[in-house]
């Protein structure tokens, strides 16, 4: 079992404009967000002690990467290992708006995952199986290439939090990722479908927002 931790980007453009943000569109951090991204750096390092992050990981999106070259050059750790496994959320057609029609379906597609209806689907998105699949895929690859030690993911909220009924057989946990804030997993790499344990997540976000 290796010790993984998943952290939250920190603030960009979108969490601000309310702007579904999977491709279309991809925005920078705001000055909150980089000090986000050294508090969380400076945290890791503090609670490192005798078992620091070997390995970095993140999503491709751009204030991920802005929060993960933040966090490694405080750490000390080589350039990020970028995944496109760990995107947000594919909401399809939803992807770069921020209307209220495109955040009422956003909403009842979570809330049909919630309810067991995993089949439904983001229009021209995903569905739950298909994020699962994915990220799933990602943290067994992250798990492999950490060699035993403990890896930090940097990525997003709503794709981990969506995902933890079947990626960790957790209920969800009722609130969001804040943002630069962590979770933290255990998993077994040792075969495809191995198990992969939620040992915590952090208080609740004040606001709500996918980005």
């Amino acid at each position: 079992m290796v010790k993984m931790l998943w952290a939250r980007h920190g603030e960009n453009v979108a969490n601000l404009t309310g702007t579904f943000s999977y491709r279309v569109f991809d925005g920078d951090l705001t000055e909150l967000g980089k000090r986000q991204a050294l508090e969380l750096a400076r945290r890791l390092a503090a609670a490192g002690g005798d078992d620091p992050v070997r390995l970095l990981a993140c999503s491709p999106l751009r204030r991920v990467r802005q929060t993960a070259q933040i966090v490694g050059s405080q750490l000390g750790l080589p350039d990020a290992l970028e995944v496109d496994d760990l995107r947000e959320l594919n909401v399809g057609l939803l992807d770069g708006r921020s209307d209220a029609h495109a955040w009422r379906t956003y909403h009842q597609v979570l809330a049909a995952w919630r309810a067991g209806r995993t089949h439904v689907r983001f229009p021209g998105g995903e569905d739950r199986k298909e994020l699962c699949t994915r990220l799933r895929r990602a943290l067994l690859a992250i798990a492999h290439r950490s060699a035993g030690t403990t890896s930090l993911v940097v990525a997003h909220g709503g794709s981990l939090r969506a995902a933890l009924p079947c990626l960790a057989a957790k209920a969800d946990p009722g609130t969001d990722l804040p943002l630069a804030a962590v979770a933290t997993m255990r998993i077994d790499s040792s075969h495809p479908h191995s198990a992969i344990k939620l040992l915590s997540w952090p208080a609740i976000s004040p606001r709500a927002a996918p980005a």
